[in-house]
């Protein structure tokens, strides 16, 4: 069984004057956010293998956040700037290049690509909001492997 945890950035700020879309920060509310996102982490008792965050800042600092509901066993934490922005296809790519001993994996992105990935498995959702999870289980052992076809239990958070 594979877990997949779809976490788009919390809220942001507009970008400054000479302030690039990757440099934008949170705004006070999406800290909060993030914050509870962590608390729901916690409280639930997520066990997160391995995180691929996005290298904006606003997905560094949403990560840095859950990061703080998770312990003393802190997952590995990759940077990828192939996740700035990226497509569907390019973020389920990375998910399934993951490495099998990963159990659970949480992606932290932006839209639209998360958001039309989140739809694949959850073809019923308008919008994925700042600061919103997606929870997908897979009935399979292999992150290569899975898919629609084997996704179950399928959560909005």
């Amino acid at each position: 069984m594979k877990t997949l945890l779809l976490v788009r950035h919390a809220k942001t700020a507009s970008a400054g004057r000479d302030q690039s879309d990757h440099d934008r920060a949170l705004e006070d509310q999406g800290v909060t956010d993030a914050g509870k996102l962590a608390h729901y982490l916690k409280k639930k008792g997520y066990q997160i293998d391995a995180m691929l965050v996005s290298s904006a800042n606003r997905t560094q600092t949403t990560a840095q956040i859950l990061l703080t509901a998770l312990g003393e066993h802190p997952p590995e934490v990759l940077v990828s700037p192939d996740l700035y922005l990226a497509s569907d296809d390019r973020i389920w790519t990375a998910i399934q290049g993951a490495e099998p001993a990963i159990d659970t994996l949480l992606v932290v992105g932006h839209n639209p690509g998360l958001e039309t990935l989140s739809r694949r498995f959850l073809p019923t959702l308008s919008k994925l909001h700042p600061g919103q999870m997606l929870r997908v289980r897979f009935n399979t052992d292999s992150w290569h492997l899975a898919s629609e076809q084997v996704a179950q239990d399928v959560k909005l958070v």
